[in-house]
């Protein structure tokens, strides 16, 4: 494994950076880093729900896709970013990366802990989320931790969907999350450095790499073509007449679906689930199909969609499309 140095805080630098070694190195990599004021997007979330746009432009607040599932965040100086770029793993593989965060925790008598699918806690407070993206049998598991952080500008930046606090003791961001600056006595670099420390014990690394400039010439083009475009991080948001959120154990899928005479013109599915595979390859699959529980049957017969949003079925998505006794949906007019 190799350590990168990376100093930059741009958001959109630093997850170009990430797509750059996923891309180009074999080895596998480590990298620990933080960001300016950022809310960072799931991939397939939908930004105009799950952000107050307008706050983030009046107050400056870099708005961001990454390219892993999960929820959207809010991150500062104060919140420590982490990603490791591997060989795809057996077993879980959330777990296995966030070992050392919880073992760098423990030399300081703190008892972290693994909850969920992707969440670290202590007493019950998360201070650290975890997403995954996969390809070409690799992955991309990045963390988020909370060492600090504004958690008036977090609340005031992101919308969550409130289906996300059923079944949970909490109705709030603010009442889910802790912070470790009110742990430990030193500041969030000196965290940072520990970190480090603990990932070069446990994987017995040795090598490091600097950003030069032609590394850095290479990176600053995925920022220009992709996570500094806005087609990237707002995406599209579709006219639909059958808008609706359900909640599953797998995370929550948002429904965005256009029909014209019995048949879907366009199709989204947003949320904070996880995949293998890009959930649009499934959309694009069910446009121009008659909506209706049998040709979407037909339609999907062959596929595992399981590899799409991981923990769904083909039941599970015909209950949520058609089993109207069981979700509560809302139906708008065309926009």
């Amino acid at each position: 494994m190799i350590v990168v140095e990376n100093n930059s805080v741009n958001p959109s630098y630093n997850h170009a950076l990430e797509e750059y070694f996923f891309n180009n190195y074999d080895d596998d990599i480590f990298i620990i880093w933080r960001n300016r004021p950022t809310v960072l997007l799931g991939r397939n979330q939908n930004i105009y729900k799950e952000v107050n746009l307008d706050y983030c432009i009046e107050n400056g607040i870099d708005v961001v896709r990454r390219p892993s599932g999960g929820g959207t965040i809010y991150c500062d100086l104060d919140i420590i970013q982490y990603s490791f770029i591997t060989k795809e793993r057996e077993g879980d593989s959330f777990r296995y990366f966030t070992k050392p965060i919880i073992n760098t925790l423990a030399k300081f008598g703190i008892d972290g802990e693994f909850t969920g699918r992707n969440d670290l806690v202590i007493e019950g407070k998360k201070f650290s989320g975890n997403a995954q993206y996969h390809n070409k049998g690799k992955v991309l598991h990045h963390g988020s931790i909370l060492f600090g952080g504004n958690v008036e500008v977090m609340k005031h930046a992101l919308r969550p969907n409130p289906l996300k606090f059923v079944g949970k003791n909490v109705s709030s961001i603010s009442s889910r999350v802790g912070c470790l600056k009110e742990l430990l006595d030193m500041s969030v670099t000196e965290f940072m450095d520990e970190i480090s420390k603990t990932v070069m014990e446990d994987f017995e690394i040795t090598k490091f790499i600097k950003i030069d400039r032609d590394i850095d010439r290479e990176i600053r083009k995925i920022v220009d073509n992709k996570y500094g475009c806005d087609d990237w991080n707002y995406g599209k948001n579709p006219k639909a007449n059958i808008k609706y959120s359900v909640k599953h154990d797998f995370g929550i899928v948002e429904y965005a679906i256009g029909i014209e005479e019995g048949i879907i013109k366009e199709m989204k599915m947003y949320g904070d689930f996880f995949g293998m595979e890009d959930v649009k390859s499934l959309t694009d699959k069910l446009q121009g199909i008659k909506f209706s529980e049998k040709h979407l049957r037909d339609a999907l017969k062959d596929e595992d969609i399981s590899c799409y949003i991981t923990g769904l079925s083909i039941e599970t998505l015909i209950k949520d499309l058609f089993y109207k006794d069981l979700i509560d949906k809302e139906l708008v007019a065309n926009e």
